[in-house]
């Protein structure tokens, strides 16, 4: 009995952990899932766009979707890239729970945020509440999650010297170096 509890207790705990961690750098195995994708506009255009969950910072989304781009573009034979637009979504889900005595009270409501290459945000909130006799004692959580998207344009040496532009090779070294070397 002893044995089958704490087989049941480390097995609830790395679930826990697996699912406290930063989004790991992978393909997305569908539209959705967390993780990148990247969809052909053109001969040498793509959007780029990576997924995180609630526990990756939002520079880590930028920073993945970067890489993943860096690292087409090198597999197209292209040297370099400039971003013809950028778009962040921020989702955040508010939780609030009344704890007292069985009954519950639980509101939840979702951000979605949508910024374009220029700043301009919309942010767009939708929600639903449960609502059962509680005692008015209540805790909230909040957590948010991004979701970022480049459009690029693949292009070959040489490279303008243009804030817009990337070498594809040294940007991938570095972000990897960053981003990867410490998992």
């Amino acid at each position: 009995m002893k044995t089958w509890l704490t087989g049941l207790i480390v097995l609830s705990s790395a679930l826990l952990v697996a699912c406290a961690s930063d989004t790991p750098y992978k393909p997305a195995e569908e539209r959705g899932d967390y993780g990148y994708t990247e969809t052909p506009l053109g001969d040498n255009r793509y959007r780029v766009t990576f997924e995180g969950n609630s526990v990756t910072p939002a520079e880590t989304v930028q920073d993945y979707a970067l890489l993943r781009a860096a690292e087409l573009t090198l597999a197209k034979g292209y040297d370099w890239f400039e971003t013809a637009d950028r778009n962040e979504d921020k989702k955040t889900r508010t939780t609030t729970t009344d704890t007292g005595f069985g009954a519950t009270y639980q509101q939840t409501q979702t951000y979605y945020r949508n910024c374009d290459l220029l700043g301009n945000c919309d942010t767009v909130v939708s929600g639903g509440t449960v609502v059962t006799p509680g005692s008015g004692i209540t805790t909230s959580t909040s957590r948010s999650s991004y979701k970022y998207s480049l459009e690029v344009v693949m292009r070959k040496n040489p490279m303008p010297d243009s804030a817009g532009a990337y070498d594809a090779r040294k940007l991938a070294n570095a972000l990897r170096q960053r981003l990867l070397d410490n998992q």
